[in-house]
């Protein structure tokens, strides 16, 4: 008795063909997930601006902060009336002696470039420059505190920190010395062009606008180069009035305020001796800068920014 195999059942219509339509459709929703999880590349980390810098917490400092602005016009007073008798030969006696006095003020006051931050700028931690500039390095998005700086690991850079006993007086007077060469090679020329944009002789009175120009540079410009460098992030927002309110800002800001308000008696027919050009400018700037150090460093303006904006367009350009 034979047996017969039984025969293949026939295909089912259709049944090719769809099983070809399941296969093209499963492998394009492949492909299709694939191109959404693709990873994107992401762009160069812009730095963020730097916080606004307090004065260091060393007893020094903290009393000499306030000691510097009332010792300069202490002495801006005392010889206000050769001031008046004539202004080129007692600019010039006090430029040594205003480039003496900021030095000293900078190195005991406030951080250099490249060192750690004052307690409002370390306790900022990875949210400031000096943080972003270390994730930005080491590659790590860990929480604040952790990418500690080390000698000799690939990825790491070497940061200066503090004020010891090794690099502490001489680095910090480097620092000075430089920000006082650029202030005097590139603040004066500066501000003597705006002084002159502003009004001032243009064909005369030339030693005179040098020499305004040269203490207005001094009193503004060296705290900023001796902390931020020549930081662009910085000093785009200088050229914009934006840098946020603190001792070093408020100092620079508060000498052209003032130099521009001591503009005001010039024209005034009073005929008064203090009236000749520049003495009520170079009185409005020691006087700004004075103030400006004090008031930017209270609660009431520390760490605000300037606003040309309204609300409304603040928060909409935030938005986009």
């Amino acid at each position: 008795m034979t047996t017969t195999p039984p025969s293949p059942s026939p295909p089912r219509p259709g049944s090719s063909a769809s099983s070809a339509t399941t296969m093209t459709t499963t492998t394009t929703g492949a492909h299709h997930s694939q191109s959404q999880t693709s990873p994107t590349v992401a762009g160069p980390v812009q730095k963020p601006s730097p916080p606004p810098v307090d004065i260091l917490s060393t007893p020094a400092a903290q009393t000499y902060a306030h000691v510097h602005p009332a010792l300069l016009l202490a002495l801006y007073a005392l010889r206000f009336p050769s001031m008046m008798a004539d202004p080129v030969s007692e600019m010039t006696t006090q430029v040594p002696l205003l480039a003496v006095a900021q030095v000293a003020y900078v190195i005991t006051c406030f951080p250099a470039k490249g060192t750690v931050m004052s307690s409002a700028g370390t306790a900022a931690g990875e949210g400031g420059a000096e943080g972003a500039e270390r994730r930005a390095v080491s590659g790590t998005h860990g929480p604040a505190g952790t990418g500690v700086v080390k000698a000799g690991k690939v990825g790491y850079r070497r940061k200066h920190h503090g004020h010891g006993k090794g690099d502490g007086i001489a680095s910090r007077l480097t620092s000075a010395l430089l920000s006082l060469t650029l202030t005097s090679l590139l603040g004066t020329p500066i501000l003597a062009i705006l002084l002159v944009l502003f009004g001032a002789p243009l064909t005369t009175h030339s030693p005179h606008t040098i020499l305004c120009a040269m203490h207005m540079s001094l009193l503004s410009s060296t705290a900023l180069i001796y902390v931020y460098g020549v930081d662009g992030a910085v000093w785009k927002e200088v050229y914009a009035f934006a840098r946020p309110a603190d001792a070093v800002w408020g100092g620079a800001l508060g000498t052209g305020v003032g130099a521009w308000l001591g503009a005001v008696p010039i024209p005034l027919d009073w005929d008064r001796p203090w009236q000749a050009y520049p003495i009520t400018i170079l009185t409005g700037a020691y006087l700004g800068f004075a103030v400006g150090s004090l008031i930017s460093r209270t609660p009431l303006l520390y760490g605000k920014r300037l606003s040309f904006t309204a609300p409304e367009e603040e928060q909409h350009e935030k938005s986009n």
